[in-house]
């Protein structure tokens, strides 16, 4: 595991980018360019804020009662479900969405951008650990660009001699000023599985808003979506590559079942993942490689 020292000393940028231990010994990269400042954690590689220059409100929603450390998954920021999304496929047990989120990633190179950007790519090494839980051999890298916009791709290639089959989102939490104000445009006449009713299928009638618990899986989905929050009065873009899945989250009053969140928290956060999930599952032969991308940027409502 790379070492707070071990990093600054190959990675830190003056004034640009460095390290600090966040709770549980968790290394955070923190960033702050003329576009857009951002901390990033190597556990799970996951960026837990995003807020740019002029921007009132973060981008980003976390918890303030988040688990922190080695094996937890992070509540917020932009957690990273692989190789399998949700439940465990196999019924064997393993736990829900994957283990990529909840293990430490190595730092391997950081650039600075054309643009006054940062871009920073992380790798997760095979560890003897996840064997019972994923016997293939794999490459994954996430490279996170923060700029004028918040970019994130991430890259699986099979290692194996054998083909395998992964589902995977980007788990985006995106703050809201008030649930019930905000509604997701783009996926109007889309077909959706819906988690809360079994995964009955069902066909997306106008714009998606929120009166109580939503969990969808919208299949073969487009790859520009907005999200649309009139309390704070902006309209956040997402668009994406690679992706053919786009799931709709936010538990409602079933909050209170979640250790990592606090009653109310489900009024300030929207989940609009970008995935390959379900049907869009995704195939690897030997040798073959698959990016997933997503970029996120904030504009006036009006």
């Amino acid at each position: 595991m790379q070492t707070i020292e071990q990093l600054k000393q190959q990675f830190a940028i003056a004034d640009r980018l460095d390290f600090s231990m966040g709770p549980s010994e968790c290394v955070m990269i923190n960033i702050n360019t003329p576009h857009a400042k951002a901390r990033i954690t190597t556990q799970g590689a996951q960026v837990l804020s995003y807020r740019s220059a002029d921007a009132l409100h973060d981008l980003l929603f976390l918890s303030r009662l988040s688990r922190y450390g080695d094996r937890r998954a992070i509540r917020g920021g932009v957690p990273v479900c692989w190789p399998w999304f949700g439940v465990d496929p196999s019924g064997k047990g393993r736990p829900a969405h994957g283990f990529a989120r909840n293990r430490v990633w190595d730092l391997i190179d950081v650039q600075q951008t054309e643009n006054d950007g940062i871009k920073l790519i992380l790798s997760l090494a095979p560890d003897p650990r996840d064997e019972p839980l994923w016997h293939c051999a794999y490459s994954l890298k996430m490279e996170i660009v923060i700029g004028e916009q918040l970019t994130l791709s991430l890259t699986t290639e099979n290692l194996d001699k054998e083909s395998f089959v992964i589902s995977q989102a980007l788990h985006t939490y995106f703050a809201v000023g008030n649930i019930e104000k905000t509604q997701v445009r783009g996926l109007s006449n889309h077909h959706y599985l819906d988690k809360v009713e079994n995964f009955r299928e069902k066909l997306q009638a106008g714009e998606i808003v929120f009166d109580g618990e939503t969990d969808r899986v919208y299949l073969n989905s487009p790859d520009k979506l907005f999200i649309e929050d009139s309390d704070w009065a902006r309209r956040i873009v997402v668009e994406s590559s690679g992706s053919n899945t786009t799931i709709v989250w936010n538990p409602w009053d079933r909050v209170s079942t979640l250790k990592d969140m606090t009653d109310d928290s489900y009024q300030y956060f929207v989940c609009v993942e970008t995935a390959n999930a379900a049907n869009n599952s995704i195939s690897l032969a030997p040798g073959e490689s698959h990016t997933i991308s997503a970029g996120y940027r904030i504009m006036p409502l009006g």
